[in-house]
């Protein structure tokens, strides 16, 4: 279980089983039909307008997450850092809030969202630089400080939402879920978090290295820029996520922390299997949450739920948690 092989064939399988899963069930024979484009109409149109694009851009968003998470938990020598700490996910769910409350339209609401994640990052650095000491408690100091400021923010804009009709939508959206996946959010996603992605595998010896501490500047790498750098891209791909499916919790601790209990090994050496595991983790929580009732669940129910159990188990075993 801890070869990246054998998880890319369980992705394989869970993704074909997903297929026909769901609360309009699906035969093997009509999911194969449905594939070769032999099935009815309405088996051809649920593949492919709804389960095929949702299926994708979850594995997707699962790979993103836990990859992320990995980078921060490596950076900040803490295992359980994640994407959070430094204010990215507030800064996504502040964009989408305005964007449900004064522009009304699905992609701009998503739009929002990312350039959120992204302002989020910029506040961050801003603070960062105009304090001294240790960067990388700087660095956590300043995600606190935007972090709070954006919840506060998005308490605001919930009291001045209309109840009727944008308060459940921004409360909905806030728990998580890939209700609304598409083609046209796919394509979105998947262009900046493979490049986001592909760029961190690049980084992934320097930033195994700026594990080690002040000893990664006596092997020759510049440190402030790998950092800079790793954190950048890792922040991308939290926006990226967020801003189509809404915060999705405990991805980003969990599965990082899971596959170093596992193996034992550094970011170079588990850098596919992380993207790999998180990918079946998230479809198959997101699996569970449309079908365990007649309603969808959001998924960080489901996220969270395991995350607790995951934590509680190995913390009563005994085991290192951080």
């Amino acid at each position: 279980m801890k070869n990246a092989k054998t998880w890319l064939l369980i992705l394989c399988i869970s993704i074909f089983v997903s297929l026909f899963l769901g609360r309009y069930g699906l035969s093997i024979n009509e999911t194969f039909s449905a594939l070769c484009f032999q099935g009815d109409r309405i088996a051809n149109s649920l593949l492919y307008n709804i389960r095929l694009p949702r299926i994708l851009l979850v594995c997707l968003c699962g790979g993103a997450l836990s990859i992320a998470g990995m980078v921060f938990q490596t950076i900040f020598k803490n295992s359980l850092a994640s994407p959070d700490i430094i204010g990215t996910t507030s800064g996504c769910s502040l964009g989408a809030i305005l964007g449900i409350l004064f522009l009304n339209d699905v992609l701009m609401i998503e739009l929002s969202s990312f350039i959120g994640g992204l302002l989020s990052l910029f506040l961050v650095y801003f603070l960062t630089r105009r304090s001294k000491g240790n960067e990388i408690v700087n660095l956590l100091i300043s995600g606190i400080i935007v972090q709070a400021i954006f919840t506060s923010l998005i308490m605001a804009f919930k009291i001045v939402a209309d109840p009727y009709q944008q308060l459940p939508s921004i409360e909905y959206w806030l728990m998580g879920g890939f209700a609304d996946a598409s083609w046209s959010n796919l394509l979105i996603c998947f262009v900046l978090i493979v490049v986001s992605v592909f760029v961190l595998y690049r980084l992934r010896w320097s930033i195994q290295i700026i594990g080690f501490g002040q000893e990664a500047n006596t092997l020759g790498v510049n440190v402030k820029k790998i950092r800079n750098r790793a954190l950048i891209f890792s922040i991308l791909l939290v926006s990226s996520v967020v801003s189509v499916a809404g915060p999705v919790s405990w991805v980003g601790l969990l599965v990082p922390h899971m596959i170093r209990l596992w193996t034992n090994q550094p970011i170079s050496k588990n850098y596919v299997l992380t993207l790999l595991v998180g990918a079946v983790f998230v479809l198959w929580c997101d699996n569970i949450a449309r079908c365990l009732f007649t309603i969808e669940l959001p998924i960080s129910i489901v996220t969270s739920f395991f995350g607790a159990l995951y934590l509680s188990i190995i913390f009563r075993r005994g085991k290192k948690v951080i």
